[in-house]
């Protein structure tokens, strides 16, 4: 599945008790609607969030992903980010909540 917005994209795979969401493009507050038309399709999965393709995130982005975070631990199932570019990892760090974010490989 694929839900496109002007500047944003998410490509869905799901599987068995997982969904990895795949970002793409600019995380602003048009795109915290994006993902959040999604929550329906990722319901009572654990969660994982692809950050590769992410040019920029505003407030609004970070904001979207901890909520995205909360309802995911309200149904009780994991959620993580993964391979989040430097500048976008950067932001979870000055926030405190690099926490949600994937051990780099090789680490």
């Amino acid at each position: 599945m694929r839900v496109p917005s002007d500047f944003f994209t998410v490509h869905v795979k799901r599987s068995t008790g997982k969904a990895r969401l795949r970002l793409k493009g600019r995380f602003d507050h048009e795109a915290v609607a994006t993902l959040d038309a999604l929550i329906g399709v990722v319901r009572d999965r654990d969660v994982t969030m692809d950050l590769g393709g992410i040019t920029s995130m505003d407030g609004a982005g970070w904001l979207g992903v901890v909520a995205y975070e909360r309802r995911v631990h309200d149904w009780d199932r994991e959620f993580r980010l993964e391979n989040a570019p430097e500048h976008i990892r950067r932001i979870f760090e000055l926030t405190a909540t690099e926490h949600l974010l994937a051990e780099p490989v090789g680490l």
